[in-house]
């Protein structure tokens, strides 16, 4: 990894040359020689909150972060304290992703002709025969998944509407696939035996991140029917976050060094004296994770590289020791090489992957005045661009990914900020940074909404759907009505509000249809998942087109769309769009209770005129009782439908969904 210091030395010494060159100029032999050119020497690089350290400071970093008194009470409220969340353009669908140009690893990946899919998260079920859907109503006992999980590879037809088994891949014992990336006939899959997610509060827990290892398995399907093992990366931890884009995959993960004796968060004097003598002899490789490809170890990692705050700066504040070791690693999909390395000491629990950056965030909890902590790092080379602290806390993790943002050189979030007052509960506040080009430091261009004069959303109104899409901003609030915001951001240092909308319910995820048209999914004022398109064409004056409940004539029913976007599928096409929204629904009936699980089908009709544009019904899948989840999944190939559920593959055609057929792994 290249250090800051490194890189501005290297540039200052450059300047200095060529200073030393353009002094000297052309002249004959008689002339008198120049004079001597006296240069200053460099000043000392600029320093960021965090920095790296000199030969053999990182060690005493890390050791001195673990000797140090800190306030117990205060790490616990760290962890404990944060308030509950609520719970295309070919002819195939795709993952759907944050950011277009960015894939994102998930448990089914479609490349137009082989589908992978691996074993269904959440804990039920692998069902490989052939039978007879049962009645609705019918209850079905919860089967054992296999003692060895696999993936599973298909051949698809979709001119037939169907798909032929291909082959398996075990995993390891004790290993599960947190999901796979699939391009050029390579299929990459990411495992763990311990799966965190990607936020949270956890993040600063040691016990998390301990004796936890992650891989990266890379398989050549140049013949799908016989995938080959080519590389098998090892990291010592957790994983917290990946992405591919191009031939780069970056991966994230967090590890707690196993030192036997020593307290994470020493309270007294006698525990610090405990430390001092456990860490008296531990070693950078002690504390480092260990990495591997293809079984043999290699050293990507040096302590002394890795970040840590720097205790002089004015964000620097008292924090409770952290032993965890955060690793950042770019590999190359196509020769399996290491490209970049990284490393943090410092606290994270969120991480955003964009086009040029890599934020991450920490939040900090002090009753009504929460704030985060971002940090943004160079997406080719790790290098880092600086800190800032915003108020508010920022969330990530399923559609709440959705708040954070970068465009045109600027990172924009969206954090929530508890007030305590019960009459006036939250503050929802729009902030736009930016690097320093001079040193590693941030800028706040602006904020947005923690005034009354512009605030986002009504008195008591929560944070839901958010979407930054180019030059704009999506967002919903809601309490009894859903306020829709449009949000200028052409300036990012005057971001300013252009509209709104109040409609009964609220949406949680908000999905780009057009420049004049704007998709919603959420919840209805019933409490059912809702499709509500928005004419935005008039971005003063926004307008529902369409609404659709889904699971009408239930007394309760939901989407996993609503929360994880994997679970939602979208198709763009030239004058209609199609999406797929799975739900599981229950209640009372004539015939007693009853619950039904299916995927809902829709087109939107008419997007290339915003007064005309519809959500139209197209049909349903029928599914087992029970078998909707956050791992159901769906693939839209031309006209044909493939559906996953519990790792079962169902397929046929989108004109017919309630023909869709079984297709067992052989």
């Amino acid at each position: 990894m290249k250090s800051n210091k490194a890189i501005w030395l290297k540039r200052a010494a450059l300047m200095a040359v060529w200073s030393l060159l353009s002094s000297c100029g052309g002249g004959s032999s008689s002339e008198a020689p120049p004079s001597p050119v006296v240069t200053a020497p460099p000043p000392d690089p600029p320093s960021g909150l965090w920095i790296n350290s000199s030969p053999g400071e990182g060690i005493a970093a890390y050791k001195n972060k673990l000797t140090t008194l800190v306030n117990t009470e205060r790490a616990v409220a760290f962890a404990d304290s944060a308030p509950a969340q609520d719970g295309a353009g070919s002819g195939y669908s795709t993952t759907y992703t944050l950011e277009p140009n960015t894939d994102e690893y998930d448990i089914v990946k479609y490349d137009g002709s082989t589908l992978a899919i691996a074993p269904s998260r959440s804990g039920c079920c692998f069902i490989l025969e052939d039978t007879p859907l049962p009645a609705e109503g019918d209850a079905i006992a919860p089967e054992e998944p296999p003692a060895n999980a696999e993936i599973r590879l298909f051949q698809t037809d979709p001119g037939a509407g169907g798909g032929t088994f291909l082959a398996r891949i075990a995993l390891e014992e004790g290993y599960r696939a947190e999901g796979m990336y699939l391009s050029d006939d390579t299929l990459q899959v990411l495992l763990s035996t311990a799966w965190w997610g990607a936020f949270g509060p956890r993040h600063i827990e040691p016990g998390y991140w301990e004796a936890s290892e992650v891989k990266l398995e890379t398989y050549d399907l140049t013949d799908p029917s016989q995938p080959a093992l080519r590389d098998q990366w090892s990291v010592e931890g957790a994983l917290v976050s990946s992405r591919r884009r191009a031939d780069h995959i970056y991966l994230i993960s967090r590890h707690t060094p196993i030192i036997e004796g020593l307290v994470p968060y020493p309270s007294t004097e006698e525990e610090i004296a405990n430390n001092e003598a456990v860490l008296a002899e531990v070693t950078d490789q002690d504390i480092l994770p260990a990495i591997s490809l293809n079984g043999e170890a290699i050293s990507p990692l040096a302590l002394d590289d890795c970040y840590r705050q720097d205790p002089e700066h004015p964000l620097a504040t008292e924090r409770p020791a952290d032993p965890i070791i955060t690793t950042l690693l770019t590999l190359s999909a196509s020769s399996g090489e290491v490209v970049e390395a990284a490393c943090v000491m410092e606290s994270v629990d969120g991480v955003y992957i964009g086009d040029t950056f890599v934020a991450l965030s920490f939040v900090e909890w002090h009753n009504d005045a929460d704030s985060t902590l971002i940090h943004l790092l160079d997406r080719d080379d790790w290098s880092y661009l600086g800190s800032e602290s915003v108020s508010g806390a920022l969330y990530s993790g399923g559609n709440a990914d959705f708040r954070i943002s970068e465009f045109e050189g600027a990172l924009r979030l969206i954090t929530t900020r508890w007030t305590g007052e019960v009459d006036d509960q939250f503050r929802h506040v729009l902030h736009i940074i930016e690097p320093d080009a001079s040193a590693p430091e941030l800028s706040l261009l602006s904020s947005l909404g923690d005034n009354d004069d512009a605030r986002l959303g009504k008195i008591n109104e929560d944070l839901y759907g958010v979407r930054f899409m180019g030059p704009k901003a999506y967002l919903v609030t809601f309490e009894r009505i859903d306020p829709l915001y449009i949000i200028d951001l052409a300036d990012p240092a005057a971001p300013k509000i252009l509209g709104e909308l109040e409609v009964p319910g609220f949406s949680d995820l908000l999905h780009e249809v057009s420049d004049e048209l704007l998709l919603g999914l959420g919840s209805s004022e019933t409490r059912l998942p809702k499709l509500e398109l928005f004419d935005i064409s008039d971005t003063a004056a926004p307008v529902s087109r369409s609404l659709i409940e889904i699971g009408t004539g239930y007394e309760w029913a939901y989407s996993p769309a609503q929360y994880n976007r994997y679970a939602f599928t979208y198709l763009a096409g030239e004058e209609s769009d199609r999406l797929t929204v799975p739900y599981s629904a229950s209640g009372k009936t004539d015939d007693g209770y009853q619950q039904v699980d299916r995927v809902a089908l829709f087109e939107i009709r008419d997007k290339t005129d915003a007064q005309r544009a519809s959500i139209a019904p197209v049909g349903e899948v029928t599914l087992r009782p029970g078998s909707v989840s956050d791992d159901t999944r769906v693939i839209i190939d031309t006209d044909a439908l493939y559906v996953v559920a519990q790792s079962e593959l169902m397929s046929g055609f989108w004109s017919n969904p309630e023909a869709l057929q079984r297709r067992a792994a052989e």
